[in-house]
């Protein structure tokens, strides 16, 4: 993962605590157990830095059951005859538990925080709780910089979900839906989610120029995303930027073979250039992998009619 991301992940927890490190819970450890807390929440972030406890608190977290009912792991799996065995790396639902309370939830009773917490309205969750925004925003970013498997890019499958009170969260909601937001005054600080929000957006709005800058940025910061290669070269291709699109579109098909659009692409660039033999190939390639779209096999057709022609 990028080191960056975990630094300031670790830079998050520190400014939570005072003095860093100390444990200010009892003894009673209902909150490590499955049945003590109905859900907990933790993002891909945290999962990564912990590393290979991550996979088993995962589930732990889920509340995973066997087939019979019975939770997978009773406990937390990091919970050890001397308490948490990866206390400095704990995630951020574990450091606010005790201090902050949603409304409707109650504290276990043996509890030492109960009557000493703070409760707030469950909607009010990332304006009530110091430092759920901030984290939010880095799982955001370590979510972009996941090659695509399952989340939708953007979007935290670990406990971030969608904060329509955000301007970025509402935006990628409305785009969506098929609106069209109006986003914030850009400024110099933003973060990598708020640009690919606005590459989005700008695209929506075909203005290639805007979203190939912010596509620049996230696909420099993220190079093993194939997909935004993609569309940070269908707007070059647009501007007229053929060499660059060519180059972005090349090197999404080096990191992922598997994608028609990148191969369909190529073969409308190619067939710009009139290097017929090339787009045919291409077409012919998308057509392989999406044969239920006649468009590819048609252009390969016409791209092999026209180098023949030219040839004879």
């Amino acid at each position: 993962m990028d080191p960056s991301l975990e630094q300031q992940l670790s830079q998050l927890y520190q400014a939570m605590e005072s003095p860093p490190g100390a444990n200010h819970c009892g003894s009673c450890r209902t909150c490590c157990t499955a049945a003590g807390l109905s859900r907990q929440n933790v993002t891909d972030l945290e999962l990564a830095v912990l590393g290979e406890a991550g996979p088993e608190f995962a589930r732990y977290a889920a509340r995973e059951r066997h087939p019979d009912g019975q939770f997978v792991y009773a406990e937390c799996p990091n919970l050890g005859p001397e308490g948490c065995r990866v206390y400095e790396l704990r995630p951020f639902s574990c450091r606010v538990f005790g201090h902050y309370r949603a409304s409707g939830t109650t504290l276990p009773s043996e509890c030492v925080y109960l009557n000493r917490d703070r409760e707030f309205p469950a909607s009010d969750y990332y304006r009530a709780v110091p430092g759920a925004l901030r984290l939010r925003e880095l799982s955001r970013d370590f979510q972009l910089r996941r090659v695509p498997g399952g989340a939708s890019p953007g979007v935290d499958s670990g406990g971030v979900g969608l904060n329509l009170e955000d301007p970025w969260d509402r935006a990628l909601e409305q785009v969506g839906r098929g609106e069209l937001p109006e986003l914030p005054t850009e400024s110099a600080a933003e973060s990598l989610f708020a640009a690919y929000v606005r590459a989005l957006v700008a695209g929506e709005l075909g203005q290639h120029a805007e979203a190939l800058k912010h596509y620049q940025r996230v696909v420099a910061e993220c190079p093993e995303r194939h997909d935004l290669l993609t569309f940070a070269g269908f707007h070059a291709f647009q501007l007229g930027q053929m060499d660059q699109a060519e180059g972005y579109w090349l090197q999404s098909l080096r990191l992922f073979s598997g994608n028609p659009l990148t191969f369909s692409f190529l073969g409308y660039l190619y067939s710009h250039r009139q290097q017929w033999q090339m787009a045919a190939d291409f077409f012919g390639a998308a057509f392989e992998l999406e044969p239920g779209q006649p468009v590819h096999a048609q252009r390969r057709d016409e791209a092999l009619h026209r180098n023949r022609s030219e040839t004879e």
